[in-house]
């Protein structure tokens, strides 16, 4: 019984002897005693990560938090959100020396911003959980060890609990600290919970497993039917084994479609499911975790699977049809005088101590024998007439280009400035495979884990591009040129936070300024900055030259999906974080390599390790007036 999902034999009459087998163990396993789980961790069925980039969470022109908006649209989809994980750092984490936890500081309003959003999250009856990156060892440090810095954290945000990033669970340490600041705080590990580590963290991600035909089940939730765990499949597009495994399992789901910048929507008709599917669990969430579990109490109908949950003398059962076509007129028996489909909102009429119930292809069903309230029914019934014209396609977002308005065409060469001809360019371009993707979102085919194939390798692209004739700096916009613009202009960013590097030397290049802050600078100019092609191409050709301190070079265009803007920088720069994968490209790369860079707002978006080259469109030699 060592499996995280143990499975399920195949043929019905040996489910007894495995039920049996289920319950000697449990029995077997000697558990400290586990804490009383709080209300919310047991009716937190449905949660969702929240990328804090995301375009629809965070207006960057007002600089406002659309967190009533964001969870109206999420609502008006998957029903009511009961808990969510705020993604911070990752996978820009690593640019320069800032650690997750400078990242919290410098997002809009820094931790009293943060607070604001938990507390506008409180109102709507969601919880509210942090991200720690336990990987995160090689940024700059906090002269406090990260149990201290984590409790401090969650105490002024006021957040619920604590997401485990990689980890099957917390250090005592960790454990003993956050208890200390915040009583009762809940731990969800990404990593199945090692059994003896139930008692103190009350939720666990599940990501890694393979089904049996028969539904199997989680070995945590045998042990311990308080602990809520979160069936996840980040990369796939049909979400049914995922919902169907959770059902029978009376767990939650992650609902997870932004991976950390790379759009992976869900299928309306997975949504239509988990809405359906997640409002009978919350309703009959006692049921769930103090009632009498059978799973795989029987087989009604071939490919069709039904276990129950009894308490209180009323009985609930959930069926998931594994085939590929509908089944109709499906029996169980009852043992009440009402009873009713809570999952298709319909009441059923009982003969001979039996109901019969219709199951979509790869769908879900239910009975419940009670009387059911009539509002319940038929919110249910209009949520499943849904799953008929539901769309059974993914949902794919492409980045387009953000239009600015060009500098006029220069007809000499600027001072500083390396002169480029123009013509067809052949651009091969390399780059490491993120979960972020480059320049569209990653795509994982029908991988069923959580790790991206290929993930971490190198990729290769072939480009072809006409360029026209331009100019570009020889070397990266110095510190004091920035300086001498921003005293001749009075620029001065509407956002002003990490804005300039205040040690850098005059002759250094400026870097902590955003894709703006340098566009102000060009425009002072008349020029504007260089797309990606320009910059590869003239440092192919060798004209741009080294400069004493080696910074990464915004390049345009600046692009947006809709929900995750960014920017290609090139070059490289002398800060490398080596420990972790995970850690955003450093280091010193050729003319071929690009990073993607995430952009959310001024005071994240500038780093130590950016700075800029200016470009200018040259006049082509034939061209007259």
């Amino acid at each position: 019984m060592s499996r995280f999902l143990i499975p399920a034999p195949d043929e019905p009459g040996d489910w007894p002897a495995w039920r049996d087998r289920l319950e000697a163990w449990r029995r077997s396993c000697s558990l400290a005693g586990t804490k009383p789980a709080h209300e919310w961790v047991r009716r937190c069925f449905t949660a969702h990560k929240i990328l804090l980039w995301d375009e629809r969470f965070h207006d960057r022109r007002s600089g406002t938090w659309l967190v009533e908006d964001y969870v109206d649209a999420f609502e008006a989809r998957f029903g009511s959100l009961d808990g969510v994980i705020l993604w911070h750092a990752y996978p820009n984490l690593g640019f320069d020396r800032r650690n997750q936890f400078d990242f919290w500081r410098c997002m809009p309003g820094g931790l009293q911003g943060l607070a604001d959003v938990t507390s506008r999250l409180h109102v709507r009856g969601i919880r509210v959980l942090l991200a720690y990156n336990p990987w995160d060892m090689e940024t700059r440090r906090e002269g406090r060890d990260d149990a201290a810095c984590l409790a401090d954290f969650v105490t002024q945000v006021d957040a619920d609990g604590l997401y485990l990033d990689t980890l099957s669970s917390a250090g005592r340490d960790l454990s003993a600290a956050l208890e200390d600041a915040r009583p009762g705080i809940v731990l969800q590990s990404q990593a199945p919970v090692p059994p003896e580590r139930l008692a103190d963290h009350r939720m666990g991600w599940a990501e890694s497993w393979d089904d049996s035909w028969a539904p199997g089940v989680f070995a945590n939730r045998i042990l311990d039917r308080h602990h809520m765990i979160h069936v996840v499949r980040r990369w796939m597009a049909d979400h049914t084994p995922e919902i169907q495994l959770a059902w029978m399992n009376g767990v939650g789901m992650v609902v997870w479609e932004n991976v950390f910048g790379s759009w992976n929507g869900w299928r309306d008709r997975d949504a239509v499911q988990w809405n359906l599917a997640s409002q009978v669990l919350r309703r009959w969430s006692r049921h769930i975790c103090e009632g009498t579990w059978t799973p795989l109490a029987c087989m009604p109908a071939p490919g069709v699977f039904a276990s129950s949950w009894e308490l209180d003398g009323i009985r609930l059962w959930t069926l998931i049809n594994r085939n590929r076509q509908p089944v109709s007129g499906v029996r169980l028996p009852v043992s009440t005088v009402a009873a009713c489909d809570p999952v298709a909102g319909r009441q059923l009429a009982i003969k001979d101590h039996q109901v019969a119930i219709d199951i979509p292809a790869a769908g879900l069903g239910a009975v419940v024998e009670e009387a059911v309230d009539s509002d319940f029914l038929e919110g249910q019934a209009n949520r499943h007439r849904q799953l008929d014209h539901a769309r059974h396609e993914q949902s794919r977002l492409v980045p387009r280009a953000r239009t600015l308005p060009g500098p006029p065409v220069s007809g000499q060469e600027p001072d500083g400035v390396a002169c480029v001809t123009g013509g067809l360019h052949v651009r091969r371009t390399r780059f490491r495979l993120r979960e972020c993707g480059m320049y569209e979102s990653a795509r994982a085919g029908e991988s069923t884990g959580p790790v991206l194939p290929g993930l971490h390798s190198m990729v290769s692209l072939e480009f072809r591009e006409d360029l026209s004739p331009f100019a570009i700096d020889r070397y990266s916009v110095t510190v004091a040129a920035y300086r001498r613009f921003a005293e001749e202009t009075g620029y001065s960013p509407d956002a002003p936070g990490f804005f300039l590097e205040p040690g850098a030397g005059p002759h250094e290049p400026v870097t902590r300024v955003d894709p703006d802050d340098a566009r102000a600078y060009a425009s002072w100019l008349g020029r504007r900055l260089p797309t990606e092609a320009e910059w590869q191409r003239a440092a192919e050709d060798g004209l741009l030259g080294d400069d004493p301190v080696r910074v990464w070079n915004w390049t345009e265009p600046e692009m947006s999906d809709g929900r995750t803007r960014f920017c290609v920088v090139k070059g490289g720069s002398h800060h490398h974080c080596a420990t972790s994968d995970w850690y955003a490209d450093g280091g010193v790369h050729d003319a071929a390599f690009a990073a993607k860079y995430l952009l959310m707002w001024p005071g994240l978006d500038r780093c130590a390790t950016i700075g800029f080259r200016t470009a200018v469109d040259l006049r082509a030699p034939d061209q007259t007036g």
